[in-house]
């Protein structure tokens, strides 16, 4: 029996299971943008929450949502202004991706 036989998921159930999982590879990619930025500068991962580098102000909830948040903030800090590189939303779109391919390849496509 192959794994895809396992799901049996209609089209809406499908795109619904592509969006979370999409969403949770974002949500990846965007802790280990955080582990590559603080471990080299021997910072904590946990505390502080996300802020800007440049003034220090707390990131909005809803600013912080993987690529979507970049792409709101047209790659600026709401706050300073300062630009926010787009290495970040790279590294959730290619973690993101590589979640959606997994779960294609474990059978849900």
């Amino acid at each position: 029996m192959l794994l895809a036989d396992s799901f049996n998921l209609n089209d809406a159930q499908w795109w619904l299971t592509m969006v979370f999982v999409a969403f949770l590879g974002g949500c990846v990619g965007s802790f280990l943008n955080v582990v590559m930025y603080r471990l080299p500068r021997g910072e904590s991962v946990v505390w502080p929450g996300s802020h800007c580098p440049k003034c220090n102000h707390a990131i909005r909830p809803w600013h912080n949502l993987p690529v979507l948040g970049w792409l709101m903030l047209g790659g600026k800090c709401y706050d300073c202004r300062a630009a926010i590189s787009p290495k970040y939303p790279l590294v959730e779109l290619l973690t993101a991706t590589v979640f959606v391919l997994v779960a294609l390849a474990a059978g849900m496509g």
